[in-house]
């Protein structure tokens, strides 16, 4: 198991146990750490503009009635599970691709810059954008909507080319 895919499910189980230690009726959501490869860029541009990004989102999920609906957002990218696919279930997956004009841009000095290859190769942008969970349970008595939200991490990495792969000087 990959050290994003351990990260997201031991934070899963640790809001899950605590969320569902409270209420009889909860909805906790994670999500792993999404990581893009971006290409160096000249030093007078500021921000970086980041391509589609697919994220991993896991939602538990507690109904003392019936789990009618689970809705799973970020942005406005969005997906709804209906009854039949959170029946008995005690989570649900799903991969959410956040097309990029509803990613906010990155603001960063020092990362891949073009001609200074003493800026810094990988950059974290912790709350980048939020992963919002909603829950709709129904029982006998009444139908009730719970919430969730959980901050989404983006690690960037830049791609150098290798200096290897590039053809010598024809002055050597």
């Amino acid at each position: 198991m990959n050290i994003n895919r351990a990260s997201i499910v031991a934070l899963f189980v640790a809001a899950s146990y605590i969320s569902t230690a409270f209420a009889s009726e909860s909805v906790v959501v994670a999500a792993a750490e999404a990581e893009i490869v971006v290409t160096p860029r000249s030093a007078n541009l500021k921000l970086i503009e980041l391509p589609a990004l697919d994220f991993d989102l896991r939602a538990t999920i507690s109904c003392s009635g019936t789990a009618e609906s689970l809705t799973l957002s970020i942005a406005d990218t969005y997906t709804t599970l209906g009854q039949d696919a959170i029946a008995d279930e005690p989570s649900a997956e799903v991969r959410l691709t956040v097309p990029a004009p509803q990613i906010s841009l990155a603001a960063s000095r020092g990362f891949c810059l073009r001609d200074d290859l003493a800026s810094t190769d990988e950059l974290l942008v912790p709350g980048l954008a939020t992963a919002h969970a909603s829950l709709r349970c129904r029982n006998e008595d009444s139908v009730t909507v719970h919430f969730a939200s959980a901050p989404l991490q983006v690690r960037l990495r830049c791609s150098r080319p290798s200096t290897e792969d590039q053809d010598p000087s024809p002055d050597r």
